[in-house]
């Protein structure tokens, strides 16, 4: 198993769950109190409409990371297939 999640502060073999600063204790009592004042049919509705959001964005910033990668590669192996973009070493001028 990776140190990955591990505190080693708290001590061996202990996972700790950390989002955005608020711990896993934390997180069960927001969701307590959520599922208290809205109700469980809202509460559900929400989980759900976040399961969502967080999806489209992993899936847009892979898509993002992916854009980034092809270009850079494109740099690297010198494919600009765009006039007018210079090339990544200028020609020398000779004196």
């Amino acid at each position: 198993m990776s140190s990955q999640g591990r505190d080693p502060a708290r001590g061996r073999g202990k996972v700790t769950l950390n989002i955005f600063g608020i711990g896993l204790l934390e997180l069960v009592v927001i969701m307590a109190i959520a599922l208290i004042v809205l109700g469980p049919a809202k509460t559900m509705n929400m989980a759900k409409d976040a399961g969502k959001m967080l999806g489209e964005m992993r899936r847009s910033l892979g898509d993002l990371s992916k854009a980034i990668n092809e270009e850079t590669a494109d740099i690297g192996t010198g494919d600009n297939d765009e006039p007018g973009v210079a090339s990544e070493d200028p020609p020398r001028e000779e004196r």
